[in-house]
């Protein structure tokens, strides 16, 4: 009889066990309390020489940022956060969404844009790189409220504005002189603590209200179904102001107790590859075509003539065991030796891509979200994946489809503790989307 039952029934039995955490203070104590001294995060220095940041400097780091936020009258307020993927963005966004409401903006968009998010968000605080907070300086007469904190990632010695060490420093003194404000923060799980702009048109953002309870719960729900090991490493490439990579490639890892390392830029993809050995890479379809195209490419070049039949064809099928196994070896050891697993989002997959790198002994995991849902809604796991597929719901989460047509395709409904709170100071947006406990996320989609 157990045959016949659907899979997403036969997969909760096969959950991962996880310790429930509500909020961001949760997450941090819990990972202080049993990863302290683990690697949190691997990076650079000047000499381009890695080393790491334990669990514990991760921690000390966020309290000192968010002491000095509170003695910066930053209690309860919107803090932008804006800026390439660094160790300094998430900390930053993690003290900014305990002390007041964490507001991510995408570092592509024109200034213009970035400022009516911040006029939008009424915020009082922007912490970034120079590259972004020039262009704001250079516009604040557009900024309404010309009072805002700007905090910079990487100004040069000798100049006279705020900066990111120096209001870690200012925390540390703070904390060490018996300040403890911060860990006196009681945090409603349920209200509002991140704002997302989804969309880069001046007048037609809507923004994303999330809670920590959305994003705490999806955290655990992915957990649940795709175990992530103390020993992975994870290569963030995407942006992070994507609940996408945010919650996934930075905050998933860190409930995990694995460690985190950062890509330099797009055109140093394999190169740091080589460097970190990463074990885990969240990325959209391009990137696993392009690094299909180039490994095809590469074993088309090296495989003796016979075994090749046109320079743009995979080749492995039609080799012997024991070449198989040398090519396979070859390929692991080009993207660092450690890979495992692709986490791949945004875009759909080509199933044969999927398949080839499955082949090759690298595992990729498509999945289905919105900003809207914290974001993941479904996705494949370790115990069931399907290459044409999204995958199944995760834990906690419910999915249907919406007055399917006679092939089974109508708009998809999502339920659970993933979704939005709503959009920011827009009822009626908002009624249009959340009804009767569902929302309906406008996308089209079928249950096979």
């Amino acid at each position: 009889m157990s045959n016949n039952q659907p899979i997403y029934e036969k997969l909760k039995k096969k959950y991962h066990k996880t310790e429930p955490i509500t909020n961001f203070k949760d997450l941090l104590d819990r990972a202080e309390n049993i990863y302290k001294s683990r690697t949190a995060f691997k990076l650079k220095d000047k000499n381009n020489q890695i080393y790491n940041i334990t669990y514990k400097q991760f921690k000390d780091d966020i309290v000192s940022l968010g002491t000095s936020f509170i003695e910066n009258g930053l209690l309860n307020q919107k803090i932008c956060v804006i800026g390439k993927n660094s160790y300094k963005w998430a900390v930053s966004y993690i003290a900014a969404s305990i002390v007041g409401i964490v507001v991510p903006i995408d570092k592509e968009l024109h200034s213009d844009d970035v400022i009516n998010f911040m006029n939008i968000a009424s915020a009082k605080c922007i912490l970034g790189d120079s590259k972004n907070l020039n262009l704001i300086n250079e516009n604040i007469s557009k900024l309404e409220n010309k009072e805002t904190t700007f905090i910079y990632f990487d100004l040069k010695k000798g100049e006279s504005q705020n900066t990111f060490d120096g209001f870690i420093k200012n925390g540390y003194e703070l904390v060490k002189n018996g300040n403890d404000k911060f860990d006196k923060i009681e945090i409603d799980p349920n209200e509002m603590k991140i704002l997302l702009f989804t969309s880069g048109t001046t007048g037609n953002a809507k923004g994303v209200a999330l809670s920590q309870n959305n994003i705490c719960s999806n955290i655990l729900s992915i957990y649940g179904i795709v175990k992530v090991k103390r020993s992975d490493l994870f290569f963030s490439v995407l942006s992070l102001h994507h609940t996408y990579e945010c919650v996934i490639g930075f905050l998933l890892p860190i409930y995990s107790g694995a460690s985190i390392c950062y890509c330099d830029g797009l055109r140093y993809i394999l190169k740091n590859i080589g460097e970190y050995h990463p074990s885990v890479i969240l990325c959209v379809p391009l990137l696993l075509e392009n690094m299909h195209k180039n490994i095809i490419k590469n074993m088309n070049k090296t495989l003796p003539k016979k075994y090749v039949k046109s320079p743009n064809e995979n080749p492995y099928d039609n080799l012997p065991g024991l070449i198989k196994h040398v090519v396979k070896s070859k390929v692991k050891n080009t993207l660092g030796g450690r890979l495992r697993v692709f986490i791949v989002g945004a875009a759909s997959v080509n199933p044969s891509i999927a398949a080839d790198f499955e082949k090759l002994g690298l595992l990729t995991l498509q999945g289905y979200g919105l900003t809207e849902c914290s974001p993941l809604v479904a996705g494949n796991n370790d115990c069931y994946h399907k290459d044409d597929s999204c995958g199944l719901p995760i834990p906690t989460v419910t999915y249907q489809i919406d007055s399917p047509n006679e092939n089974g395709d109508g708009e998809i409904l999502v339920k659970g503790p993933n979704v939005m709170l709503g959009y920011y100071n827009m009822p009626d947006e908002t009624a249009k989307v959340l009804k009767d406990g569902w929302f309906h996320t406008c996308d089209i989609g079928r249950i096979d």
